[in-house]
């Protein structure tokens, strides 16, 4: 990359992080940025910025300081100014490290102007529902000019060459009963080929019961919310079973019925390889 400008240099670096697959941490996509920039101080002063954007549209989770055990999600409802984000449950801010997802220097917040009543009975209801159906979820609940619930589950299992991530994002503004959500589902498949889906949906859900009665509002809206992903995930279940029962089906009748792994280095000597070289 010697011939490229610095500003192309970490323009790349963008894209690849941006579309990058998901891992357990940043640490491992900073190997690979490393060699293709080959310059530790360009990568130091530019990428952090394609880090921290990644690390708030993937709902990225750091650990709280002084909480031992907590951890909060980063994302646009948490950053307040001077690059500092918020923890909303302990209501203190900290700096973040984007490479490395540790913090430092909490400072605490207040919360004034803020509907901390409705705020912290939807984080109640929020971390049952996730205890509930998230074996390793984490939500945060964030308060302001609206009030958003985001939502985030990891699941790695490198045994088995996949990795998945659920986010949802719930808004509403105060005084109103509707939220707005955003669902999200990433899988990466990675056992001899790189195979990523994603999906998502938007929607909107009204709540029956009024903001003005915080507990009433916040166990109507989290029922809603799992109605609603639950739905989600069905669709997706069965959209995945009609794709391995046509499209993947479909794909599969050209290739060979041995029962071996195609040797793609020898791939002349298939019949199938003729036919592709000679077109």
């Amino acid at each position: 990359m010697s011939e490229l400008t610095d500003d192309q240099k970490l323009a790349i670096v963008s894209g690849f992080l941006r579309d990058s697959p998901l891992a357990r941490s940043t640490m491992s996509s900073t190997v690979d940025v490393r060699t293709l920039v080959d310059d530790d101080a360009l990568l130091q002063r530019g990428a952090t910025e394609a880090f921290e954007a990644y690390n708030t549209e993937q709902f990225v989770t750091v650990p709280v300081p002084g909480a031992e055990g907590r951890e909060v999600i980063l994302c646009k409802h948490g950053r307040l100014d001077g690059r500092r984000y918020l923890d909303p449950h302990t209501s203190q801010s900290f700096t973040v490290d984007h490479i490395r997802l540790t913090t430092a220097d909490p400072e605490p917040v207040s919360t004034k102007g803020i509907d901390e009543r409705l705020r912290h009975a939807l984080d109640e209801a929020s971390t049952a529902y996730v205890k509930d159906h998230y074996a390793e979820g984490v939500t945060s609940v964030f308060g302001g000019e609206e009030i958003a619930i985001a939502i985030v589950s990891n699941k790695y299992s490198p045994n088995n060459f996949w990795n998945g991530r659920w986010r949802s994002l719930w808004v509403t503004q105060p005084g109103s009963s509707s939220l707005l959500g955003t669902l999200k589902v990433n899988v990466h498949y990675y056992e001899d080929g790189n195979v990523q889906l994603t999906s998502s949906k938007e929607l909107t859900i009204s709540v029956s019961e009024s903001p003005d009665d915080p507990q009433a509002f916040a166990s109507a809206a989290l029922k809603l919310i799992a109605k609603t992903e639950a739905e989600f995930q069905t669709s997706l279940s069965e959209s995945f079973n009609d794709l391995a029962g046509s499209v993947f089906k479909n794909l599969r009748r050209p290739l060979p019925i041995t029962r071996n792994k195609i040797n793609w280095d020898s791939i002349a000597t298939y019949k199938l390889g003729n036919e592709l070289s000679a077109k």
